[in-house]
């Protein structure tokens, strides 16, 4: 249906006539006509209103009493009157009994000075109250979490936090207990929320009830500068705004992106802001000399980095050099690596250290957008690694098309969080004829090595021409902009130089640590005493930096002007939220100095080396600067296949009647989760097993497990699952993903 063929009504609204389509909420069509609707409980993105506050109501003309704008659809010839006597005396009384038992601790609440019930008070409400009995009070505050505190007698039961509790993450942890008056929001059985998106709800609360442990009593609106960013976390690239206050950065909030986010932040980007000023961070640059590493100056990095590029390639070519990113880097700062990487001779690039991943080339002609979700009729994941712990809110736009009626297909072992609002589990080699027999498919590849297979079965089932497609979810938040700007070279090849002695110099990017996230990190160790020097770029400490000869702090993504490119190829803005301390020094200009010091100009100004990045790659063709702006472009266009990609070989099944072992990376892993204190609890430790397998090993749920893989050894509290494929043990494991037999001790 084309959008001339829908449906749509006629009527007026404070006098003025609109027409909208059938069905709009009077809300909603208010607002296209410019008019105010007072509301609380009404939030679109929470799904079909419940009228709960009654803030909303207007009069109708021929309907006998006020009606609620929120639950009420636009109708033919309908009247509506928004501030009539009768309306305004409604409004005014619906605040004067929400105001009954609320308290006036304006002053000291958090939400002061940009909260709804405030503004709607002075607007819509009573100028004095009739009341001057004791107000209703709790205890407070009770945290419902380590990173959510609650004030009950603040709450005006508008519902939206259960409802994004149960409609929208659907975790269904929040809950509305007792009845009537005594109503108040609790936890599921008082355990502690525990989710990836839990901290929404304190965006959602229209006033004090809901706050953040980490932001309490931190700031007020009228202290604080809100910067947009983006988050650089995950590869999603959600949208953000990160309140400053007196030099540091007080709290995330959402920054509402349609086809990105929809306004909603994972906890992960929410939260974790705080490692910026963990203890153990690099705050100088250091070279290593007689007496092992000793500060230098942006200079001495600079001339130490640029004199040893020259020496290697100088005196062993080419092969000697290699640059593993780890997809935190910027556009600009990547392709600066990649130039004085080629004027000094050449090198390897490396931005993903897994073998079979990152040919986004092949995927372009089938690539779908993340928009594209919310059309879609049928989705299929496929991977072992979960949507949620792969791209964070991607799930939550998963979740959001099978409540519009789309169909969710899983390819793996399940087990996961997904697992009760899918509609099957299918096999791999089925994935084809399911998306063929949709007429607006999605494949969603949650694998780091998953991109070249999917782009085969994309090919096969005819996807590059018509709607749908895939989202193949990269590893690092900026592996995309990687990858076009070159960083194509296998890990494994790198990796066979340094063992027979061809690579000699070897420059780590960020989180990217053979020692603790690639596979045969042995293999490695043994490689990096072989090279003759290592440099390393991070905000902390890694096992590979101890190698190190030289480390250059990095900035942190809220320190960093420049770009970054996410999962679906849309290229972004990052904006400097914070100066990095004074020993910290912008990549960027520290690498230009390292360029001058070969002859090679490189522009230290962000806006200026975008310029250089746009020209370097067809992924970036047409953006400038100014038009990436805030809403972040994307181009509407696919190429058109050259050829059929080439199909993975297909993983090897289990031999024999053991257990194999899967162990992915969790949302909840990483530098910036290990130095957040709040954000320990979000972390997982449950191994989970078949239910017919732990009845067969004789373990009890929650009995403490054992599981010896491939990769060593992960301890945890069994779970038991009736989703989870028989024969698949599955737990958290934040190094290279871990496939293969296991073995499991456990006790009953």
């Amino acid at each position: 249906m084309s959008a001339t063929d829908v449906a749509t009504v006629t009527l007026e609204i404070d006098g003025r006539e609109l027409t909208v389509p059938k069905g709009t909420p009077l809300v909603l069509a208010a607002a296209t006509a410019g008019v105010e609707i007072p509301i609380f409980c009404y939030e679109p993105r929470l799904g079909p209103a419940i009228g709960a506050c009654r803030m909303c109501l207007v009069e109708v003309e021929g309907m006998p009493k006020l009606q609620a704008a929120c639950t009420l659809t636009a109708g033919d010839g309908m009247k509506v009157h928004t501030r009539s006597a009768s309306a305004a005396e409604g409004q005014e009384a619906v605040l004067e009994f929400i105001l009954l038992n609320h308290p006036l601790d304006c002053p000291v609440c958090d939400k002061g000075g940009e909260c709804p019930l405030q503004d709607l008070t002075y607007r819509y409400g009573p100028g004095n109250t009739r009341f001057h009995l004791n107000k209703r009070t709790y205890e407070k505050p009770l945290a419902i979490s380590p990173l959510i505190a609650l004030d009950r007698e603040r709450c005006i039961l508008c519902y939206r936090c259960t409802r994004f509790s149960q409609d929208v993450a659907e975790d269904e942890q929040l809950v509305a207990r007792e009845r009537g008056a005594t109503s108040v929001i609790a936890t599921f059985e008082d355990q502690p929320y525990r989710g990836r998106f839990s901290g929404n709800v304190i965006e959602l609360c229209p006033v004090g009830a809901l706050t953040s442990t980490e932001y309490r009593f931190k700031a007020r609106p009228w202290e604080i500068t809100n910067v947009p960013s983006v988050c650089a976390l995950c590869p999603t690239g959600c949208n953000t705004w990160a309140s400053v206050r007196e030099g540091g950065v007080q709290r995330m909030i959402s920054r509402n992106h349609p086809g990105v986010d929809e306004g909603w932040l994972c906890d992960k980007g929410r939260f974790a802001h705080v490692h910026m000023s963990a203890g153990d961070r690099y705050l100088q640059g250091l070279v290593r000399g007689p007496r092992g590493l000793e500060p230098a100056t942006a200079e001495q990095l600079a001339e130490t980095i640029a004199r040893r590029l020259r020496h290697h390639a100088t005196l062993h070519g080419p092969e000697s050099i290699a640059v593993v990113a780890s997809g935190e880097q910027s556009n600009e700062e990547a392709h600066a690596w990649a130039e004085l990487v080629r004027v000094a001779g050449g090198g390897a690039l490396v931005g993903n250290g897994f073998p079979g991943g990152g040919d986004w080339d092949a995927l372009a002609p089938y690539a779908a957008t993340i928009a594209e979700l919310d059309r879609a009729d049928l989705i299929v994941v496929s991977g072992e690694r979960e949507v949620g712990d792969a791209a964070g809110v991607l799930e939550l736009r998963v979740r959001q098309a099978v409540r519009r009626g789309a169909r969710l297909l899983l390819v793996g072992s399940g087990g996961g969080d997904l697992d009760h609002v899918a509609g099957g589990r299918i096999a791999a080699g089925e994935i084809e004829a399911a998306l063929r027999a949709a007429e607006h498919p999605v494949l969603i590849a949650t694998e780091p090595a998953a991109v070249a297979a999917a782009a085969a079965v994309a090919h096969a089932a005819g996807l590059g021409g018509g709607p749908g497609g895939v989202l193949a979810v990269p590893e690092g938040p900026n592996e995309r902009g990687l990858h076009a700007l070159g960083y194509r070279e296998d890990a494994a090849a790198v990796l066979k130089r340094a063992e027979d002695g061809t690579l000699q110099m070897l420059v780590v990017l960020g989180d990217a640590d053979p020692l603790s996230r690639f596979p045969e990190p042995e293999r490695w160790e043994a490689a990096l005493q072989r090279c003759e020097s290592v440099v390393a770029s991070s905000l902390f400490p890694t096992p590979t930096a101890l190698w190190a000869h030289v480390i250059l702090p990095a900035t942190a993504a809220l320190e960093k002007d420049g770009t970054i490119t996410n999962l679906e190829g849309r290229t972004q803005r990052l904006r400097p939220v914070l100066p990095a301390p004074a020993g910290v020094h912008p990549e960027l200009a520290v690498l230009a100095a390292a360029g001058r010091h070969l002859g090679l100009e490189l522009e230290a100004s962000p806006s200026r080396a975008f310029g250089r990045v746009a020209e370097a790659a067809p992924l970036f063709a047409g953006l400038t600067w100014e038009l990436i702006g805030e809403t972040a472009p994307l181009a509407s266009r696919r190429p058109t296949a050259a050829k059929a990609p080439r199909a993975a070989a297909p993983a090897a099944a289990p031999s024999g009647d053991g257990l194999r072992a899967v162990g992915r990376r969790p949302l909840f892993a990483g530098a910036a989760v290990a130095r957040t204190e709040r954000l320990a609890f979000q972390r997982s430790d449950e191994i989970v097993l078949a239910r017919a397998d732990a009845l067969r090993l004789g373990i009890a749920e929650g009995a403490p497990v054992t599981v010896r893989h491939a990769g060593g050894t992960t301890s945890g509290a069994a779970r038991l699952s009736r989703t989870l494929a028989p024969g698949a043990v599955r737990f958290a494991w934040d190094g290279a993903p871990v496939d293969g037999e296991c073995t499991v001790e456990g006790q009953a």
